[in-house]
């Protein structure tokens, strides 16, 4: 068994949450079926069967006892060679009572076939702040790797991604427990070439900045950033730097759609880095530097002399890291912070 989480805010990091819950569950099936998320031949909902009551935990934890409810029965799991662990069904007073100190995740089993199926069975999982677990639904499809990219307590709203496939991962809101599937729900925030017929893809939390916005990012097919964008209040707000980069990628300045970046959430800054690589001698022949102040969402390109052409982040196409005020850059082999704010020299590091 496999706990299944991206990296990002959820308390594990979002998008395919429904509520299946014991009565009303058949809305939510449908609405992951329409969009995607279910094999085609989902069954309806039934209510679950509750395990024996030697199961449930004797202790009464601190959050159930302030709801006045009672533990919601275990899920009786009809597979002998089930890894999963046990799981309570989800009730519609979960909804109201659970807040920021709640998680979601996937949880998998098994391997699949590698071909058809990416793995056994996937359940997207509910967890108390107590460690309960609460299964939304075991009948996420198989033949993609469901993953939470982040999810909102307050609102009841998940994003989730949908990988493990080649192309564009797609990424869709979900609303509990309503079952309510999203598919533009970006509001156009997200960069164009994160657009797919069916949504937009390749996105993830990056973080929350002190202004209390929370810092998304989207990147191409090959990892290169192709922009930002944020989350304010529920609401998406796109950012001037993705016509930046788009333009830079255009003109070959990266190898897809996108550049390197360096995205510093807590100091609010980013810095992109293109090279165009001369196709006859492969040797780089001319580079862009672009420096984004995420505050007020103003960008510039900023004349720059590396040490040697090309400098990369150590960490990634798009996950550059930060020594202070400069940035962590493998230049020809060697590693060096790199000061794009203030011009000083670069520094081995």
């Amino acid at each position: 068994m496999r706990w299944g989480d991206d990296a990002g805010r959820v308390p594990v990091g979002a998008i395919l949450t429904v509520a299946i819950l014991a009565g009303a569950g058949y809305g939510a099936y449908w609405a992951l079926g329409e969009y995607g998320f279910l094999p085609e031949s989902a069954p309806g909902v039934e209510a679950s069967a509750p395990a024996d009551a030697e199961a449930a935990s004797q202790e009464t934890p601190s959050w159930l006892e302030e709801s006045g409810h009672e533990m919601p029965p275990l899920v009786k799991d009809e597979r002998e060679d089930s890894e999963r662990p046990a799981l309570h069904q989800v009730e519609d007073w979960i909804w109201e009572i659970n807040d920021d100190s709640w998680k979601l995740t996937v949880i998998r089993e098994g391997e699949g076939d590698s071909d058809t199926s990416l793995a056994d069975r996937q359940s997207l999982v509910l967890v108390a702040p107590t460690g309960e677990l609460f299964l939304v639904t075991d009948e996420l499809r198989n033949d993609y790797r469901m993953t939470v990219v982040d999810w909102d307590a307050e609102t009841d709203t998940a994003w989730m991604r949908r990988g493990g496939r080649p192309g564009l991962a797609q990424v869709t809101e979900l609303v509990m427990p309503t079952g309510e599937a999203i598919i533009d729900w970006d509001e156009g925030a997200v960069p164009d070439a994160n657009e797919v017929d069916d949504g937009v893809g390749n996105v993830e939390v990056i973080g929350t900045q002190p202004d209390g916005l929370e810092l998304w990012g989207a990147y191409d097919e090959g990892g290169y950033s192709t922009g930002v964008f944020w989350r304010d209040n529920g609401t998406f707000v796109d950012s001037l730097v993705d016509e930046r980069i788009e333009r830079a990628a255009s003109q070959g300045f990266g190898p897809g759609d996108g550049l390197e970046a360096w995205i510093d959430a807590e100091g609010m800054r980013a810095v992109y880095h293109g090279s165009y690589t001369d196709p006859g001698s492969g040797k780089v022949e001319d580079e862009i530097w672009i420096v984004q102040d995420l505050s007020d969402d103003s960008a510039a390109e900023v004349p720059f002399d590396p040490p040697v052409p090309g400098c990369e982040p150590v960490d990634g196409a798009r996950h550059g890291t930060y020594d202070g005020d400069r940035i962590v850059a493998d230049c020809g082999g060697t590693e060096y912070l790199l000061d794009l704010f203030t011009g000083q020299p670069a520094q081995k590091r």
